[in-house]
């Protein structure tokens, strides 16, 4: 009923809105902009301000300072189904062409997926790794998220790929040379006991330096090598369990690190079957591992955009940032391992205080519906 009420809602602004916009188009090219921030600020309160980011849906528009880029020996993996919205997937082939020439593109999907649509990215210059899925999927379907993973980057080692990133097909990496950036800080900072390099990964919001092993699997990136160890991790028995999300909105933090969702399954197989390390669901060793074996960025810091959900029009879900309402201790909404708090931490100038355990003890739902 909600998702009802929601679409005649967004369907009522647009008959609202699409006069105005034709008007402001008469005299404006960016007549979308214009009315987008005549919206904010009619929507701006004494306490909140709103802004908006317009983005093309058409890649060739983004401009990307050409031969900026020393060649490198790169393979981008897009793993998961097809996004045949916006024709998400194919367009973002077309963008990675563009911005890494070099770079080998691996779309890792299933072999049930239309042919059409595999034999129209092929087209676009990507190979087709299509597996079939596992029988299991496991909790959240982490066992699909294995299998692809896994089926794309030995895809990249077997072409003689020195270093990979893992992405998704219904997400695009918007930040032009941001791979190159991930080489150059691997070479900067070397990887620790186990691997050839660090694994460059995305902090997530909500407190996320604050929930044990809680990196998100929208992106890893590293040497090819350590990510097929990354990917390795044996099969989730687990029956799937699609409200599980919500059921954890009533737990700690620190309980979804003991429960292992799909993200934090991946990283402590990682941690504890490759590295060797202490892996206890508290903060000091979460954080001693970040430290140690990682590169973080942000979502912000990387331009990430998702197809999904609402996530496309929310930009407070990609910065991390404070989702209408002030931080408190408690909530810490704004805390998550960005690339520059990675490096604070790195350098020493945040450290561990044993008074951070609290706040892995913090339950979700103080969000409240966000």
């Amino acid at each position: 009923m909600k998702k009802i009420i929601k679409n005649l809602f967004i369907l009522f602004l647009k008959i609202l809105l699409k006069p105005i916009d034709l008007i402001v188009a008469i005299f404006s090219k960016n007549h979308l902009d214009i009315l987008m921030r005549m919206v904010c600020q009619a929507a701006e309160s004494k306490t909140l301000y709103a802004a908006v980011q317009i983005k093309p849906k058409d890649t060739e528009e983004i401009p990307i300072l050409k031969n900026a880029a020393v060649p490198r020996s790169l393979a981008i993996i897009l793993q998961g189904p097809i996004c045949l919205k916006d024709d998400m997937t194919a367009n973002t082939i077309r963008f990675y062409k563009t911005a890494y020439p070099y770079a080998v593109i691996i779309v890792s999907t299933w072999n049930d997926e239309p042919k059409e649509a595999i034999k129209r990215l092929a087209e676009f210059g990507a190979i087709i790794v299509a597996s079939e899925k596992p029988s299991e999927s496991g909790i959240m379907n982490v066992n699909y998220q294995l299998a692809s993973s896994l089926a794309g980057v030995r895809k990249a080692q077997e072409l003689g790929c020195e270093y990979a990133v893992k992405t998704r097909t219904d997400q695009r990496v918007c930040k032009p040379f941001i791979f190159d950036s991930m080489i150059s800080s691997m070479q900067l900072f070397p990887g620790g006991k186990g691997q050839k390099g660090r694994i460059a990964v995305l902090g997530v919001c909500r407190g996320g330096m604050f929930i044990p092993y809680y990196t998100c699997d929208f992106l890893y990136f590293g040497y090819t090598d350590d990510l097929i160890q990354m990917f390795s991790s044996p099969p989730d028995h687990r029956a799937d369990d699609r409200e599980l999300w919500v059921r954890n909105l009533s737990h700690s933090r620190k309980k979804i690190s003991e429960q292992s969702i799909p993200e934090i399954y991946i990283m402590k197989h990682y941690c504890r079957d490759i590295l060797g390390c202490n892996i206890e669901d508290t903060v000091e060793a979460y954080w001693n591992i970040v430290k140690n074996y990682l590169i973080c960025y942000g979502m912000k810091d990387v331009d990430l955009m998702w197809n999904k959900y609402d996530r496309l029009y929310n930009l407070n879900f990609y910065s991390s940032s404070y989702g209408g309402c002030g931080d408190s201790d408690a909530r810490l909404d704004t805390m998550c391992f960005d690339f520059f708090n990675w490096l604070n931490l790195y350098m020493g100038n945040i450290k561990y205080d044993k008074g951070y355990e609290k706040y892995a003890e913090v339950e979700l739902s103080a969000y409240g519906n966000r």
